[in-house]
This record gives structure tokens, C-alpha cells and sequence, in this order.
């Protein structure tokens, strides 16, 4: 049946919103949310079919004004269908699976150390991650009163955690989260109720607090891959000016390459940045993503935003269909091969789209909408 997406210009009034009173939000992150996208469609400039692509050896290809557009190749996956439906968001990886509820009042980890977590009153599970060794719930206050509460479970040990307003840092109330294999990001206040960055290393449990942003200007979109982390930063201009950087202790140092002001995904890791730039203030869903290695610059061609995401060595993101019989697809960018492949695809086409996969360390995991039936589905990575 058609399904109806959330306005993608509310996401932006969310977070320049947000900006202004302190706090902020990771627009499309949480199980259901789907502020970052629309049914707005993108014309992609390639067909999926297999095309010779650009070199992963020898010369680096392209620059960052020029750089190599490549055209997928059609490289379907093994997926095998999660039980119980779509409405609930299920995120797999090797023994274990982290299901969050319908309407975001619990969240269920299933495995060697089973767990089930309950939102609280007048609260929903906004995020959800799962990787090889921690799952990490968070739980938001619908009435943004109270700050946000987290439940960070070792895998190994079953032995949870709460970050909360009394941790150090302390959470805020919403903003970003980001899981990585050392560490926890998430927002915090800093002096002066500034509004900042906390990370929480995952041996040791402290944390510390970082880089802060200037008043009524804020930040979103933390990812946390390896030991690096990367998020967007915005101001209080109309349209905002965003920037993809790294982040490293007090400094945000924007990565190479992105256009001024136009960033809003990102990832890092040590072959190499994919990002995207939505090109148009007014169709903020439909972004173009890009990627830099050793071996050059790359053109990766349009996407939606809001959805990537870096999963067993490689990138993945969403595209949109391009006409009326083309489906949805699942794209990933292998940076070793600077290869660019179609690895899902709707079973409907036209009015088809897929929510933002989601990485469970060794599986991905991905929920499909379209006419010809709906479905959520896993394989493994790696």
C-alpha cells in the first residue's frame, strides 16, 4: 500500500529550532523517524546496470571540483526476511537482535543475555544501536522536560549502563548519539549552557566534553567509526550553513572537498570519506553523495539523506526511484575497489522507498516500503 513520508522541511525547522534553545536533534536517526526524507524522487544519472567503473590503482582519478562519477553495478545480496513484520524496527548482528516496539515504548535485545528495556513514562526509544560487542537504547522525553536516558549493554558480560542527566557529562535533552566499537557520542551542556559534544570511552566508562558549539548554532548527524568521529555542524542563518568535519577533542576540522555549507552526511574511516551535499535548501531529502580515497575522487551520484551508513569495511546509503519503473535501491561504496554497487532493490517500483539500513557489526538490516508489498530484511557483512 502507499506509504506517506514525513515533510523533509520539518526536519530543518527541527533543528534550526532546536538550535535556538540550546539543544538539538538527529532528524530521521530513531526507529520510525523519517524527518530527512520525502516522496520526492531523484533522477539518477546512471542505470543500475554494470558499467566499467574508474581505477583503484595506479594515478589517483579526479579532484575535489572534478570528481569521477561512477555507475553502479548490480550486485544483489543474499537477504533473508526478519520475523514479524515491518512496524517494528528489528536491527541484527551474529547472536544477537535489538527489536524496538512499535511506537518506541520498549526495546527488546535478544541473545546469550536477553534484555528488554522500557522507555519510561512520557517517553519513546528515539535510537537504537547494536554492533559486536554493545547495544545502546536511548529513550527522549516527548515532552522535552527531562534529559535523555541511555541503556548501554555489554554483550559480553549482559552488564548494563545508564548515561543520564547525572553522568559525566550529563546528557541534554534530544540531540545526537553515535555508537562506535570504543567510544559513545552524545550531546551534553557545557559552561555556560553551551551546547557540546561528550564522549564516553567504552573501557574506562568516563567521559569527557569537547568541542562546544557558539550560541544558537548547533550540531547533528554523529558517526562514530573506528576511532574517528564525524558530524554536521549548522548556524542560525536562513538557509543554514552546514559543515561535515571531524571531530578531535575541542576542534571540528571540516573534511576536504565538501561543498561550503552544503554538507550533511558523513563517515571516515581509514580507506578513505564518503559524504553527501543536499544541493537545494527546499528539497532537503534529496542529497548527492561523494567519496574520497587514496585512489581519487568519486562522483557516487544522488541519494537520500539522512541515510548512510558505514557497515563491514563499506558504505551504504538510499536512493529513491528515478521514474515511475525504476525501484528504490540500497547502494554500497567498497573503497578498496572503488566500486559502487546496487545491493537491494524494492520489489515495487515508482512509490518505493527504503528506511535507513541499519548496522548490527557483522549483519545490515533494511526495511523496504513499496505498492508490490513491504518487507525487512538482513544479511551478513563483512
Amino acid at each position: 500500500m502507499p506509504v506517506r513520508r514525513v515533510v523533509a522541511a520539518a526536519a530543518a525547522a527541527l533543528l534550526l529550532s532546536a538550535c535556538g534553545n540550546g539543544s538539538s536533534s538527529t532528524a530521521g536517526s530513531g526507529p520510525g523517524a523519517t524527518g530527512s526524507e520525502s516522496g520526492a524522487r531523484v533522477s539518477p544519472p546512471h542505470s543500475i546496470a554494470t558499467s566499467p567503473e574508474s581505477p583503484a590503482s595506479g594515478d589517483a582519478v579526479g579532484s575535489p571540483d572534478h570528481p569521477v562519477a561512477v555507475a553502479p553495478r548490480q550486485d544483489l545480496l543474499d537477504w533473508h526476511p526478519v520475523p514479524g513484520g515491518t512496524k517494528p524496527q528489528v536491527t541484527v548482528g551474529g547472536r544477537w537482535t535489538l527489536t524496538v516496539a512499535t511506537g518506541g515504548h520498549s526495546a527488546r535485545l535478544a541473545g546469550p543475555h536477553p534484555r528488554t528495556i522500557q522507555a519510561g513514562d512520557h517517553a519513546s526509544i528515539t535510537d537504537a544501536f547494536l554492533d559486536g560487542d554493545h547495544a545502546l537504547v536511548v529513550s527522549e522525553d516527548r515532552l522535552a522536560q527531562d534529559p535523555d536516558v541511555a541503556t548501554l549493554v555489554d554483550l559480553g558480560t549482559g552488564r548494563a549502563t545508564t548515561l543520564d542527566r547525572s553522568s559525566d557529562p550529563p546528557t541534554v535533552v534530544g540531540g545526537t548519539w553515535a555508537l562506535g566499537p570504543r567510544t559513545v557520542v552524545h550531546a551534553t551542556s557545557g559552561p555556560h549552557r553551551s551546547y557540546c559534544v561528550a564522549t564516553v570511552d567504552l573501557t574506562s566508562g568516563s567521559g569527557s566534553t569537547g568541542w562546544c558549539a557558539e550560541p544558537r548554532h548547533g550540531f547533528s548527524r554523529a558517526a562514530v567509526n573506528g576511532t574517528t568521529t564525524t558530524m554536521m555542524t549548522f548556524d542560525n542563518h536562513h538557509p543554514s550553513c552546514r559543515t561535515v568535519g571531524v571531530v578531535a577533542g575541542t576542534d571540528v576540522t571540516p573534511l576536504p572537498g565538501v561543498t561550503p555549507c552544503k554538507g550533511w552526511d558523513s563517515a571516515l574511516t581509514d580507506a578513505g570519506a564518503v559524504w553527501s551535499v543536499v544541493p537545494k535548501e527546499r528539497r532537503i531529502e534529496v542529497a548527492h553523495f561523494y567519496a574520497h580515497t587514496a585512489t581519487g575522487w568519486y562522483d557516487l551520484g544522488p541519494g537520500t539523506s539522512g541515510s548512510l551508513v558505514t557497515c563491514g569495511g563499506s558504505s551504504y546509503f538510499t536512493r529513491d526511484p528515478g521514474s515511475r519503473t525504476d525501484p528504490a535501491t540500497l547502494l554500497r561504496w567498497s573503497p578498496d575497489s572503488a566500486r559502487l554497487s546496487v545491493v537491494y532493490a524494492t520489489k515495487g517500483t515508482g512509490n518505493a522507498f527504503l528506511a535507513p539500513p541499519r548496522c548490527g557489526g557483522t549483519a545490515l538490516t533494511v526495511t523496504s516500503f513499496s505498492q508490490a508489498g513491504d518487507e525487512q530484511v538482513t544479511t551478513p557483512v563483512g
